[in-house]
């Protein structure tokens, strides 16, 4: 299949995400971690959507949290997209972390790895955080503002800047309101995704970086 956004991708990796995706097929007979009516979408819909994050890097060396992960997604693609990135997959379902944790191993990710547990209570530092469809986006600021850390690396434009980056669609009016009027200031820069591709489902669809003013 032709990947729905074009990230330079290496053979290696091409063949990391086919396998993942078997992986995530097979364990999702078991466990709900896609939902069954969009399985045959799972390359393009859902990996494939993780893709979106490629389009700019994270800085080599630095950590990044995925609240939610649900069964890898994006933890498992950004493991792929960035081997010098540490990844920690959060979720507070104990069967979608192990999930995630056997997906890790046969897939030989040494920079992913999983917390399980509710969100406000990760203790960890990261200066950068991520998710897929998990919260809105006042939620998913206020469990990244409780961790977050300088950036140790030097971010430049081709980076992610250091605060929450995550996939959202639809109409965001409502969350982006509720954003601002609980944490006044903050800088919001929206992407939609349908400058970086041609395929017709993503054209709802975008990423949002939310950071402190600098």
């Amino acid at each position: 299949m032709k990947w729905p956004f074009d990230v330079g991708l290496s053979s290696e990796q091409t063949q990391a995400l086919r396998a993942y995706e078997g992986e995530l097929r097979a364990v999702n007979q078991r466990f709900n971690l896609v939902s069954r009516h969009d399985e045959a979408n799972l390359l393009a819909h859902h990996i494939g959507h993780c893709l979106a994050y490629g389009i700019r890097s994270f800085p080599s060396g630095t950590t990044l949290v995925d609240w939610g992960t649900g069964g890898g997604l994006p933890a498992i693609v950004l493991g792929i997209l960035f081997p010098d990135v540490s990844i920690v997959a959060v979720d507070s379902n104990q069967k979608k972390t192990r999930s995630v944790d056997l997906f890790v191993r046969r897939l030989g990710l040494d920079n992913v790895s999983t917390w399980h547990g509710r969100a406000e209570a990760y203790l960890g530092r990261a200066p950068f955080s991520v998710s897929r469809a998990t919260a809105p986006l006042a939620t998913l600021w206020h469990w990244h503002q409780s961790m977050a850390c300088t950036p140790e690396n030097i971010v430049n434009e081709r980076h992610w800047g250091d605060g929450l980056v995550c996939l959202k669609g639809g109409d965001l009016q409502a969350e982006i309101a509720e954003l601002h009027a609980l944490y006044p200031g903050l800088m919001l820069d929206r992407i939609p995704l349908k400058g970086h591709t041609s395929d017709p489902y993503f054209g709802t669809k975008e990423i949002i970086q939310v950071s402190t003013a600098s």
